[in-house]
């Protein structure tokens, strides 16, 4: 099953992940909003983590390089993720994520855990509004290699995620919303996601985001093009100044 979509995205984000900042040692807490239209979705996300500078060099290809470890959080209407994460950048074109998260659907808000027959039953919204919603948890894994760089005004990155779902006791499948697919309720997930974008004084980026989707269990895969606006905000802050 392939799926190929055109959506226009709107972000609002925290940080300059696109760019290579000097990497200064230290307790943090980094906040971010983001919200996007056609497929609609919302997500808060929080982490609070440690960061030690890793290559002490002078050069842009160091100065950003660190290990950042410690708690993240992403709450959305539909659940909310948390768990220890470690992101390594051993130069400043290159770094990788590795977390372990808790998961926990709720349908309080009508986004709730939502049970499939297979990988082939419908998951548009009317299908989806026929069936039963309720709570579920369980935990989620994820490896996230980065590629960036950044010249002058333009910066690119491309991000391959590597989940895996064990939820509900991990037997049969579930309508997944992040990813808006079929899911077994073990299985795994590989998700690219590639953002080229011209940035402004302002803090605004504008540009494309190529994300392809892929389900080894199910053969199904999903492309998508959207236009992405990025608005960095002060929601990133340096708590101490430990050593």
């Amino acid at each position: 099953m392939k799926r190929l979509a055109v959506a226009l995205a709107l972000a609002f984000v925290a940080g300059s992940a696109l760019s290579a900042e000097a990497a200064v040692q230290g307790l943090y807490i980094d906040q971010s909003l983001q919200a996007a239209y056609n497929p609609v979705g919302l997500q808060w996300g929080t982490k609070l983590f440690y960061r030690l500078p890793l290559v002490k060099k002078e050069g842009i290809l160091w100065e950003s390089t660190k290990i950042d470890a410690g708690i993240t959080n992403s709450l959305s209407p539909a659940y909310d993720f948390v768990g220890p994460f470690i992101d390594i950048e051993p130069i400043a074109v290159f770094d990788l994520a590795l977390s372990a998260q808790l998961a926990g659907y709720y349908s309080g808000l009508g986004f709730g855990f939502r049970d499939l027959s297979g990988y082939d039953a419908g998951f548009d919204s009317s299908a989806l509004d026929s069936i039963p919603e309720r709570n579920a948890g369980g935990y989620f894994l994820s490896a996230a290699p980065t590629l960036k760089f950044a010249v002058g005004r333009f910066a690119f990155s491309d991000t391959l995620h590597m989940n895996y779902f064990n939820v509900d006791g991990g037997q049969g499948y579930f309508y997944e919303t992040f990813a808006n697919c079929a899911l077994a309720k073990s299985g795994f997930e590989l998700y690219n996601d590639a953002y080229a974008l011209l940035r402004f004084d302002s803090g605004v980026m504008f540009g494309l985001n190529d994300s392809i989707l892929q389900v080894p269990a199910s053969g199904y895969r999903s492309h998508t093009i959207q236009a992405v606006g990025v608005y960095n905000v002060a929601l990133s802050s340096k708590l101490s100044d430990l050593y």
